[in-house]
């Protein structure tokens, strides 16, 4: 049989050279296919998915805040106040409401947070980021747990603030003059004087002896520039007694330490020349 020129120009060289049939809709099912992969890919960030992502990142933001406050790395005791008041201090959640007395209780104190966390909204290729709010109920205790809950925001629930904490007072260099000078020269006698002030807890209260002397030392909490309050006093064998408190330059860091070693051996008695 004898192939005619058009049933050669059909076959060609190498047979055929149109796609069969089946090549055909083969290139054409997986052009369909691609298509309906594209399209498809906006339901990836629909509202199911953002939310979701949303509120990890949310979560992950109260994970920050719990570590920076502290409780669970250490034995110390907080109480509500100093929980609230370095949530309230932070930008990154606003403090909702809070309860509770100290992490030493059973119950410990309960938060609520409420943070911004944001998520993916549209197509993959044109991702468009939207930001949703949550609210966390977060217990600080021994005991509490690492996953907390979501609960309803509150509406119209305000950031809570609170006011500048008062520096605890010391009593003056005359007046801790005027009190020792009615004691004898013992650390018994010394600190029923000082129980006569009813120093803040925060005040660090230092009383030493030493070859018929005591030393005694007032030093407040560490202010966020470094320096500290510090009054210090002696009783001498005699009786006669001295207080003082060391120039601002003395109570620095790397200074005087405000012990009352340092008001036995007269350091700060005099200003720094």
């Amino acid at each position: 049989m004898t192939t005619g020129p058009a049933q050669a120009r059909r076959s060609g060289p190498y047979g055929s050279d149109r796609p069969s049939v089946g090549r055909r809709w083969g290139v054409l099912a997986g052009m369909l296919l691609l298509v309906q992969v594209m399209t498809g890919c906006s339901a990836l960030g629909g509202p199911p998915d953002r939310l979701a992502e949303a509120e990890a990142d949310a979560r992950d933001t109260v994970a920050d805040l719990v570590a920076e406050v502290g409780v669970q790395s250490d034995d110390r005791t907080r109480t509500a106040d100093q929980i609230g008041r370095a949530l309230a201090a932070s930008p990154q959640a606003d403090l909702i409401s809070i309860s509770g007395v100290d992490t030493a209780d059973p119950d410990g104190v309960t938060v609520v947070l409420r943070v911004v966390g944001t998520g993916k909204d549209g197509s993959w290729l044109e991702p468009e980021w939207v930001s949703e709010e949550f609210c966390f109920e977060v217990r600080f205790a021994p005991a509490s747990p690492t996953y907390p809950p979501t609960v309803p925001c509150p509406s119209l629930a305000a950031r809570m603030t609170f006011p500048p904490p008062t520096e605890p007072r010391l009593p003056s260099p005359d007046e801790l003059r005027r009190v020792l000078s009615e004691t004898s020269a013992d650390e018994a006698g010394v600190w029923a004087s000082l129980a006569t002030f009813s120093l803040d807890p925060a005040i660090r209260v230092d009383v030493a002896a030493l070859g018929g002397e005591v030393g005694v030392a007032l030093r407040s909490p560490v202010r966020e520039s470094g320096r500290y309050d510090c009054v210090l006093a002696r009783v001498r064998s005699s009786g006669t007694a001295e207080a003082w408190r060391p120039a601002g330059a003395q109570r620095q860091p790397g200074e005087l330490s405000c012990r009352a070693t340092e008001s036995l051996a007269g350091h700060g008695l005099q200003p720094p020349k």
